[in-house]
């Protein structure tokens, strides 16, 4: 099973959790940098470990404490790291305060950059899922995408998927509470689908903890223990899912 969007960096041990996700069957992991404080953990953590693709990008959050170099260093890491994607980058109306104009200047900087040289791209949305579609829809061309932990609407689906998008379920959307999330991705083509734990954020519900850490953090080990009620929920059988996941992130990240 490969993670296509998790945050290693983030743990104080990833090369621990990393041998626990893969005794767990979690073979690979796309780890996802968010500023340009992580991003030489995100390039070496990936140089120790084969089985880590590595992401650089620009995340909405750190979008206000960027530096002025921010486009040339991530320029720098993505040309020393090419087989690295960009991610994640995105844009954000729910944490608050926000600037939404600043954002997209990011965001397209991001985008300019992932068709230069050629790198898929890894999105963070929330609350704005129509300013990014309408973006998206003004590009002359678009890398391959993924709407990661996709929590748009139904109606959105199509004139993303036209545009060439991925979308990746999380087991955090296994919370009762989140049943229109889940409906959602019983309409998504099963060929533009993808599974990630997010971790250490988006812990599923307890059931689906196949390893508890401590201050809610959720493992990427996680998703082994998810992935059986995705299956369900699409009304798919577990093996050939798990086929078509890895093909279609094959396809993705372009390798």
């Amino acid at each position: 099973m490969t993670d296509a969007h998790n945050h290693l960096q983030q743990f104080s041990n990833p090369g621990k959790i990393l041998a626990e996700a893969r005794a767990h069957g979690v073979t690979r992991m796309l780890v996802n940098g968010t500023c340009e404080q992580d991003w030489p953990q995100v390039e070496q953590l990936a140089h120790t470990h084969p089985q880590i693709l590595s992401a650089f990008g620009l995340h909405p959050w750190q979008v206000p404490k960027r530096s002025p170099n921010w486009l040339q260093a991530l320029r720098q890491f993505l040309e020393k790291n090419p087989t690295a994607s960009i991610g994640e980058c995105g844009l954000d109306r729910w944490k608050k305060p926000f600037d939404l104009a600043d954002q997209i200047d990011c965001l397209q900087a991001q985008l300019d950059l992932a068709n230069e040289l050629k790198r898929s791209l890894t999105i963070h949305c929330l609350k704005a899922w129509g300013p990014l579609l309408e973006l998206l829809q003004k590009q002359p061309q678009l890398p391959p995408f993924l709407l990661h932990a996709y929590s748009g609407s139904i109606e959105m689906i199509a004139p993303f998927s036209h545009l060439g998008a991925y979308f990746s379920f999380n087991g955090y959307f296994l919370h009762k509470r989140k049943a229109s999330v889940r409906e959602t991705f019983c309409h998504i083509p099963i060929n533009r689908l993808l599974i990630e734990s997010d971790a250490p954020a988006m812990l599923p519900p307890q059931e689906h903890q196949i390893i508890t850490l401590s201050n809610e953090q959720n493992h990427p080990a996680n998703l082994n223990s998810f992935f059986p009620s995705f299956a369900d929920l699409l009304d798919e059988e577990s093996p050939s899912l798990a086929i078509e996941l890895e093909k279609n992130f094959q396809t993705f990240s372009q390798l």
